[in-house]
């Protein structure tokens, strides 16, 4: 059985494979099939291994060793590595990093430029605005939440938001990392956790640890 399940548990991530004593072979790109319990490894090159030898897998995000694939070299060529009968295990880094279901209400402060006009043509003008929202996600480093308002804002946009509820933050500085348009988290903004005070940061650490204990991970 597949021990692990999240969003894009699918998709294309950098991985590292290695054999099963944790010496490193070549670091490259894999992709996960839950439905055949096989991964498929890339890379310019691989050594061929023979059919049957257990090799691991580790997926890697943002440099941080997130989750161990364990499986039998199916098909090996220079390029392309397969295997297969995988077994699967998230390591302690990826507590920190995974996005975990949250619902916090909260306000975010941003500054936006808005055009007046007046006797001598326009003049622009920055703002500071304030809006509510409800937090949906949350990691040590990126944050998800959504508004019912229509809300615009750019990619790197600085962003703060405060809650009142969760890790017992006053205010996370933080910057747009992307913007959900479409589907069922319409009016969604990704966003990218800034630098934080030392005993805020640890504060984070501790709460997000103790999500990774009691939630299904979201995504990375």
């Amino acid at each position: 059985m597949i021990s692990v399940e999240y969003e894009n548990i699918d998709a294309k991530f950098d991985a590292v494979l290695k054999t099963v004593f944790g010496k490193t072979i070549e670091v490259g790109c894999g992709q996960f099939n839950p439905a055949e319990r096989s991964v498929d490894f890339e890379c310019e090159f691989i050594p061929l291994f023979s059919m049957g030898t257990r090799l691991h897998l580790i997926r890697l995000h943002e440099g941080a060793e997130v989750h161990r694939f364990t499986g039998e070299v199916y098909f090996s060529s220079a390029g392309r590595l397969r295997l297969v009968e995988v077994k699967d295990e998230l390591l302690p880094d990826a507590a920190l990093v995974f996005l975990y279901h949250v619902n916090f209400s909260g306000v975010v402060q941003t500054t936006v430029q808005t055009e007046h006009r007046g006797l001598f043509g326009k003049k622009t003008l920055e703002e500071v605005v304030e809006f509510p929202v409800t937090l949906r996600a949350l990691s040590t480093r990126e944050v998800l939440f959504n508004t019912e308002l229509s809300v615009e804002l750019d990619p790197e946009q600085p962003v703060m938001l405060s809650l009142n509820q969760g890790p017992g933050l006053g205010r996370l500085p933080m910057v747009v990392k992307q913007a959900i348009i479409f589907g069922q988290e319409a009016n969604s903004y990704r966003c990218r956790l800034l630098t934080m005070d030392p005993a805020d940061r640890q504060r984070l650490e501790d709460f997000v640890r103790q999500l990774s204990f009691a939630e299904v991970p979201r995504s990375l």
